[in-house]
């Protein structure tokens, strides 16, 4: 008890010492205390702004368990990357441009993988059957399946939900908008939204809009927006707009012109002839504050050169400094996950389809 004593009795004429001295040199202590602090911010390196000049690629360097594939469905759902489906073309090319689909396996596997290196067979078979060029979206925490082409299925509008990728429910056999591949899903303003797309068989191109508060009852929003008829368009959403860009026409016309839409319906064009190229199949995405355009199918026919724009209203496009080394493509798939651009697959400039995957690096990547 004694030595609790004389410790209380030390603090406190310490703390009587140090008051003293606060008190009769204020600007001394204070200047001290000034500096220690002004010591510990030097010490603190600021973070790094996103520099999207600086947007890099690297590989995934494994042995990817799932087949070579193009036009796969591919989404971020519960925290994990998926892709499902696809086909792979690789023993069907006769030459560059002809190809047997009809022959190429197509898939209705299902993977997952929570940090896009290691991968899960979720689902080996699936119920909506082998098929291609159909979009899967993440809404109302379910994904949500619609569309695509297949050999034996052919073509499709019928629509699938599941909420683990190994059950699927069958919400429709027949949605109201016509059976179609190539076209484009996505979340905008709490609805699902469909545009676009093609039909082979009928020599049938679209350019119509759908949108469903539920994803089973569908309005038709346009039959005929502002834009022409294309598939393999990019669509997304930034700065509270829809935005498209690019896709192909018939007689292997492809295009790159930039449209906006604040209501699905009314459609603005941004930009007739931005200063990139012309591209199908490719990306289109809102990501860091910036509306980008990712890849293309390089070959010389189509202008040459892989690259990667980005802009801040659709209107002034800037070419990234460095050009991905993944070789070109189309059809591949592509997802922002874990604050990253992830690409997938595809099919490249040499008509070769693909199963690796590269993810996107900059500046801050190289600070850390």
């Amino acid at each position: 008890m004694k030595k609790l004593y004389l410790i209380l009795i030390i603090i406190f004429f310490l703390l009587i010492a140090a008051a003293v001295v606060i008190f009769m040199y204020p600007e001394k202590v204070i200047s001290e205390q000034t500096a220690a602090l002004s010591t510990i911010v030097e010490k603190i390196e600021p973070v790094p702004e996103f520099d999207p000049d600086s947007l890099n690629w690297e590989q995934v360097i494994s042995s990817v368990p799932w087949q070579e594939r193009d036009s796969s469905a591919v989404l971020v759902y519960k925290n994990k990357m998926w892709l499902m489906g696809g086909l792979n073309a690789n023993k069907q090319v006769i030459s560059p441009g002809k190809v047997e689909y009809e022959k190429s396996p197509h898939f209705s596997d299902v993977w997952s993988s929570d940090d896009g290196v290691n991968w899960q067979l979720v689902s080996g078979k699936s119920p909506w059957g082998e098929r291609r060029s159909m979009q899967v979206v993440d809404f109302k925490g379910k994904m949500w399946l619609m569309g695509g082409w297949g050999p034996v299925v052919d073509y499709k509008n019928d629509i699938w939900s599941s909420e683990d990728g190994i059950n699927w429910k069958l919400e429709t056999a027949s949605a109201t908008w016509p059976a179609r591949e190539g076209h484009s899903l996505l979340v905008f303003k709490d609805k699902l939204w469909l545009l676009g797309g093609v039909r082979y068989d009928k020599n049938q191109l679209f350019n119509d809009v759908w949108s469903s508060d539920d994803g089973v009852n569908w309005v038709e929003v346009t039959n005929n927006a502002n834009w022409s008829t294309r598939w393999d368009h990019g669509v997304t959403v930034f700065k509270d707009k829809l935005w498209l860009v690019g896709g192909m026409a018939f007689k292997g016309r492809i295009l790159r012109d930039v449209w906006s839409s604040e209501d699905g319906k009314n459609w603005s064009l941004v930009n007739a002839k931005p200063d990139f190229w012309v591209r199908q199949g490719n990306y289109v995405v809102g990501y860091k504050n910036k509306l980008w355009v990712v890849g293309r199918l390089d070959t010389a026919a189509n202008g040459g050169i892989n690259d990667i724009w980005y802009s801040d209203d659709g209107i002034s496009w800037k070419k990234t400094q460095n050009d991905p080394l993944w070789t070109g493509r189309e059809d591949f798939g592509a997802i922002i996950f874990k604050d990253k651009m992830w690409i997938l697959g595809g099919m490249d400039r040499n008509w070769t389809w693909k199963n690796d995957i590269w993810y996107s690096t900059s500046n801050i990547d190289i600070k850390k």
